[in-house]
């Protein structure tokens, strides 16, 4: 009777035991991620944002325009704004002295829309130096 006592307890201890370990979080890393630690999630935004200014460079003027150009509107809008400035109420001299010549050029709020669609866009050496006026205002 002992050894049947003995054989019950050693399955039941068995079981026990595989029991916790499948309620163990699995250390191993899945595909994709090292460690089994997940990297912090990128903003939607960011992500948008970063294609943005790639295909602005690649695809041309006229998503330069359509595309690019109602995002730098927004920011520069928002931080004139801080100082006082309206600009869809900017002269042009007034504009290309405080954004400089080719960010005025993309923001002007006269600005046509581009004749050669097949033109270039805005390079990322570019875009960085609008990107500096910005963040000088």
């Amino acid at each position: 009777m002992t050894l049947l006592i003995e054989i019950a307890l050693v399955v039941l201890t068995g079981i026990g035991l595989a029991v916790c370990v499948a309620l163990l979080p699995n250390p191993r890393p899945t595909p994709g991620r090292r460690g089994g630690v997940s990297p912090p999630a990128r903003p939607p935004q960011l992500v948008a944002l970063e294609r943005l200014v790639i295909t602005s460079g690649a695809n041309g003027a006229v998503h330069a325009h359509a595309y690019l150009r109602p995002v730098l509107i927004e920011i520069v809008s928002s931080r004139l704004a801080a100082h006082g400035y309206a600009l869809n109420r900017m002269p042009d001299g007034a504009g290309r002295a405080v954004l400089g010549e080719r960010l005025w050029e993309l923001v002007r709020p006269d600005r046509p829309f581009p004749e050669d669609r097949h033109g270039p866009g805005v390079s990322s050496d570019e875009l960085d130096a609008m990107l500096d006026v910005v963040e000088r205002l």
